[in-house]
């Protein structure tokens, strides 16, 4: 008989080591703004064509980008998710790795 594969059955961990101790803090290039009921980062320097000069947040993005002006970690971004929106917690770190992923291929957070 032909074995299956399957899926793994562990759990991806908040940050893989080296980022846990990292924290992460938005760059201050982006405004954030709400626009007709819509949030929105807003870009002041050099990237403003590569984003139309605005990018559009759903409201989780929103929560992790006010919580990003201050230096955080990855559980404090989890946390702020887990609060704010009442998600089990691997909906959390998977919310937070995803945004973080995002923002660092497009330089929009500083890495410490």
């Amino acid at each position: 008989m032909e074995k299956r594969w399957e899926e793994p059955s562990f759990k991806e961990t908040p940050c893989e080591p080296k980022e846990c101790a990292e924290t992460f803090q938005a760059k201050d290039q982006y405004i954030h703004r709400k626009v007709a009921g819509t949030d929105v980062l807003i870009s002041v320097c050099e990237n403003v064509a590569n984003f139309n000069g605005y990018i559009q947040l759903n409201p989780s993005a929103a929560c992790l980008w006010e919580q990003l002006k201050e230096p955080s970690t990855c559980e404090q971004l989890e946390q702020s998710l887990e609060t704010a929106f009442g998600i089990p917690h691997d909906q959390a770190v998977e919310d937070v790795l995803d945004f973080l992923k995002e923002l660092k291929e497009h330089d929009m957070v500083i890495v410490r």
